[in-house]
């Protein structure tokens, strides 16, 4: 099976994803890591680790929730690249319309 230059410019998408993916549960992973025991049992299941919201944020879990939300930008500016980059591949599929 031959692969076309469309094809394999779409898999590009599915790198960016999957890579920031991994690099956000590692982030976040590494982050709880970092939390006392009883911080760690105030944050939501595995794997978004979500923290709490209100007034149960201590300083130590709003500094947690911060850089959970800081992941959470940077995975979604990258989604957004990822879906700009799948259009762009689209339309040179369909000819540069």
């Amino acid at each position: 099976m031959n692969m076309s230059a469309e094809w394999s410019l779409a898999m590009v998408f599915v790198f960016a994803v999957t890579l920031a993916s991994g690099w956000q549960r590692a982030k976040i992973r590494r982050a709880v890591r970092n939390l006392s025991t009883a911080a760690q049992r105030q944050l939501g299941e595995a794997p978004t680790y979500a923290p709490p919201t209100g007034d149960a944020l201590t300083p130590e879990l709003a500094d947690y929730a911060a850089v959970h939300r800081r992941v959470g930008w940077i995975v979604k500016g990258v989604w957004v690249l990822a879906l700009l980059w799948l259009a762009y591949v689209a339309w040179l599929i369909l000819g540069g319309i």
